[in-house]
């Protein structure tokens, strides 16, 4: 998928895989969404995703809705890294 790297300031195609390791190696990767998305009991809505690691195992997703962003973030290993981060669902995607 076409990520745009703001340090560097190319355009790189990168996998998922390729993005994860990015995050590990101490990147932040910004998935910015087609549309809202709220979670399962309609809590929260955002329509970016902002996720970094703490220490290579733990990772952790903040949020941003309409340019403001979100107190709320959600912590996640390296299982749940697989079954919740999507940048293919985005519409852009960044590296910073």
């Amino acid at each position: 998928m076409k990520v745009y790297d703001t340090v560097k300031k190319e355009e790189l195609d990168l996998s998922t895989e390729e993005l994860i390791q990015k995050i590990i190696d101490g990147r932040q990767v910004d998935c910015i969404l087609a549309e809202k998305v709220s979670d399962e009991v309609g809590y929260m809505t955002w329509d970016e995703e902002h996720w970094v690691t703490l220490d290579g195992r733990k990772y952790v997703c903040t949020y941003t809705l309409e340019g403001r962003q979100l107190n709320d973030y959600t912590s996640h290993n390296s299982d749940d890294l697989y079954n919740e981060f999507h940048p293919e669902k985005a519409v852009k995607v960044t590296l910073s």
